[in-house]
């Protein structure tokens, strides 16, 4: 599914780090937080915003992912 929506960007919204070696072909971005209703969410909104258009403005494609435990 990734290769066939030529996925080049990934957004993660997680708390833990993830190995490099799994995002290797693609850029990366991460946000911080944990799955709690009291995160402040639009704080990272300016920086995830300007990655994504970043993304789409070079003809990319971007995956946002998130994790709850």
């Amino acid at each position: 599914m990734v290769k066939e929506a030529k996925i080049t960007h990934v957004v993660s919204v997680l708390r833990y780090p993830i190995e490099e070696q799994i995002l290797k072909p693609f850029k990366h971005f991460q946000i911080e937080v944990d799955d709690e209703d009291e995160e402040n969410l639009l704080e990272f909104f300016p920086a995830s915003t300007r990655f994504i258009e970043d993304a789409l403005e070079s003809g990319g494609s971007v995956l946002v992912h998130w994790y709850a435990f």
